[in-house]
């Protein structure tokens, strides 16, 4: 039994009679269709049989339900009107009404209740295998799409993570940015304050773009393959010529002395100094820095960084 509907839902039958509430209209008009001498079951099944065999199955099924209305025992219309259905696939309704024609006393013709139970079973298998395939294409785009989107959180793992290693750089590199303008600042402060008499020589001026170099760069450099060109060999100074014995010689007393031939000395780095500058203090020459910086490779290595209080030996200028 089905549920009945709540008075207050929308599907209530709430709507006012239109005369006093009467039923048994069917028989009504079919009693006076035969009073008035007209068969209207014989002309509906005519016309509906006329109009099946034409193909016209619609119109037939419509006639033959409006002959039902008014004579629902006849079976030879439910019989033709489970044909008709049968023929446009509605199987489970044309099953229903061969039933009912077998009530009312017709033989069916042989084969066609298998017939049509064929055609429902067939019909109901390719309902069946309609889903199966939407199904599978609806598991198919589902598994494209899981792997869409495992490929798209693969692809976002790797752009956080390179992301991530550019952010790394910049503050690499925006350290070593602030450590070098610290360090200029410094040695610009110490030129200031020690050595602002005299013009940085071009021995410090290379020393110092070295040292900012290595500091700059995360590998290490060969600061003196680097420093090679710019700081040549000394060249050994052509002899001149004999001044008489009597002739005093001249000293220049702003430039300091070259030390004597095999001596060597101890120099104490201190504030501002750089090899550039040592080496014009003990050589009169910035350029022979190399000399300075080759005889500590055991302080030094291969580069120039001095440190407060280093014990430098000075070798003697060949």
């Amino acid at each position: 039994m089905p549920t009945p509907i709540a008075a207050t839902s929308n599907l209530a039958f709430d709507e006012r009679p239109r005369g006093a509430g009467n039923t048994g209209a069917t028989e009504q008009i079919a009693r006076t269709l035969r009073d008035s001498g007209i068969d209207a079951p014989t002309g509906l099944f005519d016309e509906a049989l006329a109009l099946a065999q034409d193909g016209h199955l619609s119109p037939a099924a419509e006639r033959l339900r409006m002959l039902l209305c008014l004579d629902p025992a006849d079976a030879e219309a439910s019989l033709l009107l489970g044909k008709i259905l049968s023929q446009r696939g509605q199987f489970q309704e044309a099953l229903a009404n061969l039933d009912a024609a077998v009530t009312h006393g017709a033989v069916l013709p042989p084969g066609l209740r298998e017939d049509v139970e064929s055609g429902l079973k067939r019909k109901i298998r390719e309902a069946e295998e309609h889903r199966a395939r939407v199904a599978a294409r609806e598991r198919g785009e589902v598994q494209t799409l899981r792997q869409e989107a495992k490929k798209l959180r693969s692809e976002n793992a790797a752009l956080e993570l390179e992301v991530d290693e550019l952010q790394r750089r910049v503050r690499t590199w925006t350290s070593a940015t602030a450590v070098v303008a610290g360090g200029a600042a410094a040695l610009l402060l110490g030129f200031a304050l020690f050595g602002g008499d005299s013009a940085p020589s071009a021995g410090d001026a290379a020393a110092d773009e070295a040292l900012a170099a290595e500091v700059l760069t995360p590998t290490p450099v060969n600061v003196v393959d680097q420093a090679a060109p710019a700081a040549a060999a000394p060249v050994a100074a052509a002899p001149a010529a004999a001044a008489p014995a009597a002739a005093v010689e001249k000293v220049d007393l702003a430039k300091p002395a070259a030390p004597a031939a095999g001596a060597a000395k101890t120099h104490t780095v201190g504030k501002g100094d750089t090899l550039g500058k040592i080496a014009n203090q003990y050589y009169g020459k910035s350029s022979d820095w190399p000399l300075i910086q080759k005889a500590n490779r055991d302080q030094l290595g291969d580069g120039v960084d001095l440190k407060l209080g280093m014990k430098l030996k000075i070798p003697a200028k060949p």
